[in-house]
């Protein structure tokens, strides 16, 4: 049996290892602390065997047990080896006594269970419950499966309630002590607190599913607006479509850097007037509170920025050397935002005689994707364009 479990712990520590090089070969963050878990757990395996491999070894040293409980906390062996373990473990005899655990385990109970005490067996925690919520009874819970079976448990996952009502997850190995005829003798649990390995995991799992929400918002919008861009030119055309994918990449920049709580607006009318605003302010005017926007509702605000300042900058107030634009917003009570585009002082607009590219662009995307409303005014003095969008309240003013 001894050689059987030193082959098991030698794979264990392969596992652990072939889980080390695949976190080391991957660059997505997510992934590598995926297997570098895994690589923990093969390894708490790899030692758990051990330890059951040492008491078997002692067992089969010591026949005159085989008649009584198989481990003596009082044995200077026994105790060097529970206070020496780098983990939480407990021993149970074959009728579930608790007759030896270490500190680890009492603090991960929350208790000190009395050894030997008939009223107390299979494990020192108050409570235990499966991942789905349901009560596990103390005879019932994995140390006393192993009892009765004699089958070992390796890597089950159970919920751990502490007197004082706190909770935590613990990964349970357990093992059957048999003496040399096979009869057991008892059972050993190493086990493992995993709460934060587990909140970890939701965290990624939320993430994922996070990610792929906004990948599909994403591509939404760029579909919109390839689909949304035309030119006279298969130069212009890549132009367009390059200016538009220009303007959600600098956007999604800022989603990085607030961890995707989305964008404040200020920033994102800057990115897009960044070289007007140069000229010391002369040719733009920005006005407005501080707001941090939504992704969907960035992304919206963004392109059409950019739509605009382009024709501002072909045709309007940005094409010559006099003329200015002024981007102010406010955000209304019902949780509106207003933004309104001012364009003065540049070339005599004229009404167009059919919707531009451009403008069914910014109508498509902020109609249809963020579920507001544009309203543009082609005065004579310069273009005027205003468009509301619901927004959350993310807001520091008003």
């Amino acid at each position: 049996m001894l050689q059987q479990l030193s082959e098991q712990v030698r794979e264990c520590h392969r596992r652990a290892a072939e889980a080390k090089a695949q976190a080391e070969a991957i660059a997505d963050p997510a992934m590598k602390r995926s297997y570098l878990d895994l690589e923990d757990r093969w390894l708490f395996m790899a030692r758990s065997q051990m330890f059951t491999e040492s008491l078997e070894h002692f067992v089969e040293q010591q026949p005159h047990l085989n008649e009584r409980v198989p481990v003596d906390p009082k044995l200077p062996m026994v105790g060097q080896l529970f206070d020496l373990m780098p983990v939480t473990v407990y021993v149970c005899d074959a009728s579930g006594l608790i007759i030896h655990y270490n500190s680890h385990a009492a603090k991960l109970w929350g208790r000190s269970p009395k050894l030997n005490d008939p009223t107390d067996r299979f494990c020192g925690s108050y409570r235990m419950y499966h991942l789905d919520g349901g009560l596990i009874e103390h005879r019932d819970c994995p140390m006393g499966e192993v009892l009765r079976s004699g089958v070992s448990i390796h890597n089950r996952e159970i919920v751990v309630e502490r007197s004082d009502g706190s909770r935590g997850v613990v990964l349970v190995n357990i093992d059957a002590i048999r003496d040399n005829s096979g009869n057991i003798l008892g059972a050993v649990n190493c086990f493992q607190d995993v709460t934060e390995r587990k909140r970890s995991e939701r965290q990624i799992n939320i993430l994922a599913r996070e990610a792929e929400h906004r990948v599909k918002n994403i591509l939404a919008t760029v579909q919109a607006t390839v689909n949304l861009s035309q030119s006279d030119s298969s130069g212009g055309l890549k132009q367009a479509i390059e200016g538009r994918i220009q303007a959600l990449s600098k956007v999604h920049t800022l989603f990085v850097q607030s961890r995707w709580a989305g964008a404040e607006l200020t920033t994102i009318v800057t990115q897009e007037l960044a070289p007007y605003l140069r000229e010391g302010g002369r040719r733009v005017r920005i006005a407005g509170p501080t707001l941090l926007l939504e992704p969907k509702t960035a992304q919206a605000i963004a392109v059409a920025l950019h739509e605009l300042s382009t024709n501002a900058a072909k045709y309007g107030a940005l094409s010559d050397g006099n003329g200015r634009v002024e981007v102010t917003w406010s955000c209304a009570t019902d949780q509106q935002l207003s933004l309104r585009w001012t364009e003065k002082d540049g070339p005599r607009v004229q009404v167009p005689t059919r919707q531009g590219f451009g403008t069914q662009v910014i109508g498509r995307i902020i109609r249809d994707q963020s579920k507001g409303e544009m309203r543009l005014d082609w005065d004579a003095a310069g273009l005027r364009c205003e468009i509301v969008l619901p927004i959350s309240s993310n807001s520091d003013g008003s």
